[in-house]
């Protein structure tokens, strides 16, 4: 299954920018920031530590997890949202 591509749509809703992409079910939402920012803000250079990861509404505070581990289905979204003052960064201190 792990070789099974599954399209499912990345988000920047705050610019708004939006793109069909297709990953392996094992591909970590670390590793969907890394590869989707660059993509959608039409930049190279994007400190994805600046962006938080969605799904369903809810930030995926570890994104080493899978698409399989979330449960997303083809056609799911994943938002990437850049932290602010209403959604701080986790401190780490």
């Amino acid at each position: 299954m792990s070789g099974d591509m599954i399209q499912i749509r990345v988000i920047v809703p705050d610019e708004w920018r939006e793109q069909r992409m297709e990953f392996t079910p094992d591909t970590s939402v670390g590793a969907i920031k890394e590869r989707a920012l660059p993509e959608l803000l039409g930049s190279g250079e994007v400190d994805s530590s600046a962006y938080y990861v969605e799904y369903f509404e809810k930030e995926v505070l570890d994104e080493s997890r899978t698409l399989a581990d979330l449960g997303v289905p083809p056609g799911g979204v994943i938002s990437l949202r850049p932290y602010d003052m209403d959604h701080p960064p986790p401190f780490e201190g």
